[in-house]
């Protein structure tokens, strides 16, 4: 099985993002959603964009954002990946991909056998992620049942997210399931909410490349 990708999400301090990507993670994500504790703010510094060295692709997270608002951010800050975190229509995922952007659609997890929601989105959308189910839009820091991965009802190639930890290491390894393409982490990791532990992303890093 190919080694998992990783994305480090939730960044909001240049210094700290620049910490964090020394250890070499895959995608940084930045959340773009107001009500969020990992809000990037209306005004945030241009170096927490402009620093991300070659190879670690940005990403960034919206919540039932207009179409043209996406664009306009993601064209501002030159992020090439967008993760679209509500319920926005497989519409609005194919004019993502068709203005360039690659484009990672979330799911809850409790929709993992809703074969008729997902193929709506097949084809649409460049990656899924499936995350632990909430009331509300955000991070809960807590695990799906990731059991329910076997009976996925979709070949689209996903992120894994949702509470994982350094711990979580041997047991992302063992899931072998098709398709699983990339762990996304983000609470586990913080200090504060939008500021990472970067020696423990480092460790998580090592452990999942096989490195230690």
């Amino acid at each position: 099985m190919q080694k998992l990708k990783i994305k480090v999400c939730g960044m909001t301090d240049p210094e700290n993002m620049q910490a964090v990507c020394r250890h070499r993670p895959d995608y940084i994500g930045y959340i773009f959603f107001r009500k969020s504790a990992r809000y990037v703010g209306d005004d945030p510094d241009p170096l927490l964009f402009s620093d991300v060295p070659p190879g670690i692709q940005k990403t960034a997270v919206f919540v039932n954002e207009k179409y043209e608002r996406v664009i306009e951010l993601t064209n501002r800050y030159d992020i090439p990946v967008v993760q679209m975190h509500g319920m926005e229509s497989p519409e609005t995922c194919r004019a993502l991909r068709l203005h360039g952007r690659k484009v990672i659609k979330v799911f809850p997890g409790d929709q993992l056998t809703n074969r008729e929601l997902l193929r709506d989105y097949e084809g649409l959308a460049d990656y899924f992620l499936y995350d632990t189910p909430v009331i509300s839009y955000g991070g809960s820091g807590r695990k799906f049942d990731w059991s329910g991965l076997k009976r996925l009802q979709s070949a689209m190639p996903f992120f894994i997210s949702g509470g994982i930890a350094v711990d979580d290491v041997q047991q992302l390894k063992e899931l072998e399931i098709p398709g699983l393409y990339a762990a996304d982490i983000n609470s586990r990791f913080e200090t504060e909410p939008g500021i990472k532990e970067p020696e423990l992303v480092g460790e998580f890093i090592k452990r999942m490349r096989n490195e230690t």
